[in-house]
């Protein structure tokens, strides 16, 4: 079959599935399964969706009746690359310090080769995306040269040609080169309306004068800074952004994260403060941050546990209040390894994490066993405590990580019911219920 033939069955093969979706009354439902309480934002708004993402597009259609509510959507989704992508961690430990960096799976962007399965995930999911979408919304679809042509000619079909607004090539130092083709140095965004209405705030842009001196043109404004004399434009459409650096504070070690500088952009020019903004192949929660920063209520969604416990630990960082929500066929059976906790009238001792690392999928596997041999609390990343837990959803109001192992608890009483809940470096959850 030829590929222009393969898309189109493809898509109507997508097509065909979001209709059924669309029909059927019942939808999976999701739960909440921690409540973070940080210090700022709308609590119901702010979401992280662990699970399946159009499972989890139709729960907030039609569960949660966010139809047509969204201003902004960006997605980064598989770029049909065929490889395996990893995440990098490190343990930190009070004897035996911060350890090396250790490599575990976040995602596989593998389809045996099949380009029909690529675009019929993707089109069922672009069709769900425009219903969730405002009259007043915008559409960001983040690719590379590996499908984005195909993929735009699928989003010229659900959105129309006409509100096809630009195409935007982000360009960067880092990548690699071979002997046989030029070096393959950007990505490319594809940017739509949902109608003609949008919103679109014009960004500016510094363009440097022809030999960096003066023009002096009567009614021009011209700066000047130290690389030279320049005037303010509005913003082309080739940005060129250096990826999130290895030293760079913003890292969170997912191999496929995107600087927020980029995001900034996207979110300033399509967006105002206040407005709900999306992302649905969320990954390290590059796009949560920039909104949560910017003013915008978010929602953020991964089915990868890894990605999930790394946008809970960056947006509570920033002092976002949030919820985030599993699929109910796997609430309450998710955890990972078990922590021991003692409970006195101080507080609450974190004493133990037993966890099966023989199952674990990560590199440097003799390092991680020396850790936990000898340590077994540096797998842990993060926790906090619910201390008056009273069953369902866990609260949480401030994040330790495994340096903090003691912890005291304001108001304790004989019988209190106290959860602990956490993740561990790999991304596996955590939790525990005690009484003081």
């Amino acid at each position: 079959m030829s590929r222009l033939n393969e898309l189109l069955e493809a898509y109507r093969d997508g097509e065909k599935q979001y209709i059924e979706i669309s029909a059927s009354v019942s939808c999976r439902e999701f739960c909440t399964d921690e409540v973070y309480c940080m210090g700022s934002g709308p609590d119901q708004l702010n979401r992280i969706g662990n699970g399946d993402n159009l499972q989890y597009m139709e729960y907030l259609i039609k569960d949660q009746k966010l139809k047509g509510k969204f201003q902004l959507i960006y997605v980064d989704p598989p770029f049909f690359s065929d490889s395996r992508y990893q995440a990098s961690t490190r343990m930190e430990s009070q004897f035996l310090g911060k350890s090396g960096l250790v490599k575990t799976g976040a995602y596989e962007d593998r389809w045996n080769m099949d380009f029909g399965e690529y675009i019929r995930m993707l089109t069922v999911r672009l069709l769900m995306m425009r219903d969730l979408l405002s009259d007043t919304g915008c559409l960001w679809v983040h690719l590379d040269w590996h499908a984005v042509h195909y993929v735009k000619v699928i989003l010229d079909q659900i959105f129309g040609e006409k509100n096809f607004i630009n195409e935007i090539i982000w360009t960067y130092k880092s990548g690699g080169a071979n002997k046989r083709n030029f070096a393959r140095k950007h990505d490319t965004l594809l940017f739509y309306s949902k109608t003609d209405n949008y919103i679109f705030n014009p960004q500016t842009e510094k363009s440097y004068n022809r030999g960096l001196r003066p023009y002096r043109f009567k009614g021009v404004e011209e700066y000047e800074d130290e690389t030279g004399w320049y005037t303010i434009v509005n913003m082309k459409d080739v940005w060129s952004i250096d990826m999130v650096g290895r030293t760079s504070s913003e890292r969170t070690g997912y191999s496929t994260q995107k600087p927020e500088k980029l995001i900034e952009r996207i979110v300033r020019a399509c967006s105002n403060e206040g407005d709900l903004c999306a992302d649905f192949f969320a990954g390290s929660g590059s796009f949560g941050a920039v909104c949560g920063r910017l003013g915008r209520s978010w929602v953020m969604c991964d089915s990868g546990d890894f990605a999930a416990a790394a946008q809970a630990y960056r947006m509570a960082s920033i002092n976002q209040n949030f919820i985030l929500e599993r699929s109910a066929d796997g609430f309450g059976s998710t955890d990972s390894g078990t922590i021991v906790v003692n409970a006195g009238e101080y507080g609450i001792e974190l004493t133990d994490y037993k966890l099966d690392i023989s199952g674990l999928h990560c590199s440097s596997r003799e390092t991680v066993e020396e850790y936990y041999s000898r340590d077994s609390l540096s797998l842990v990343k993060f926790w906090g405590a619910d201390t008056d837990y009273s069953g369902g959803a866990y609260r949480i109001d401030r994040l330790y990580d495994s340096a903090d192992r003691k912890i005291q608890i304001k108001n304790n009483r004989k019988g209190q019911r106290i959860a602990v809940i956490g993740y561990n470096v790999f991304g596996g959850r955590f939790s525990a219920e005690i009484h003081i």
